[in-house]
């Protein structure tokens, strides 16, 4: 839970600083690293497979997952900069509220469908986690060559 928080701190971090114009960043490269945020997610699952828990406990675990929180956020900044249509905060809250429950209702069907995996269909975690994140990597890999800035 301490993760989806920090990526959701990422999120509004993001969306404050482009919606009040102190960061701006080209949209040709946030959407290129955004699949690369998902890339390196499934990868380091799947090298830490191995372990019986995945190691969450360092303060670099939470340092990189507010980063792609950040990165994400900007991407998100970028559509409501599109739909804005004025500079008041209350329309921008709204917009990351919408935004933060999707993510929630995202996790809890990611989380459901893990359970009925594993417990129902009596996937082992380990093969469970491989699989999800070779899937996620597969259709990762075609929205880096869609999204390639350089």
């Amino acid at each position: 839970m301490l993760l989806v928080t920090l990526f959701t701190i990422g999120h509004t971090i993001s969306l404050l600083l482009a919606h009040y114009n102190i960061v701006a960043i080209r949209g040709d490269y946030v959407e290129f690293l955004i699949p690369i945020t998902i890339l390196v997610t499934a990868l380091y699952n799947i090298f830490n497979a191995r372990r019986s828990k995945l190691s969450t406990s360092n303060l670099m675990f939470y340092l990189v997952t507010l980063f792609f929180g950040l990165i994400h956020g900007f991407g998100f900044a970028r559509y409501y900069n599109m739909m804005k249509t004025d500079d008041s905060v209350a329309p921008l809250l709204e917009f990351a509220l919408g935004v933060e429950l999707a993510q929630i209702v995202i996790v809890l069907i990611t989380l459901l469908i893990s359970f009925l995996a594993v417990r129902i269909l009596r996937f082992n975690n380990r093969d469970w986690l491989l699989i999800m994140s070779s899937i996620v990597i597969g259709m990762t890999i075609p929205m880096l060559v869609d999204t390639w800035p350089f």
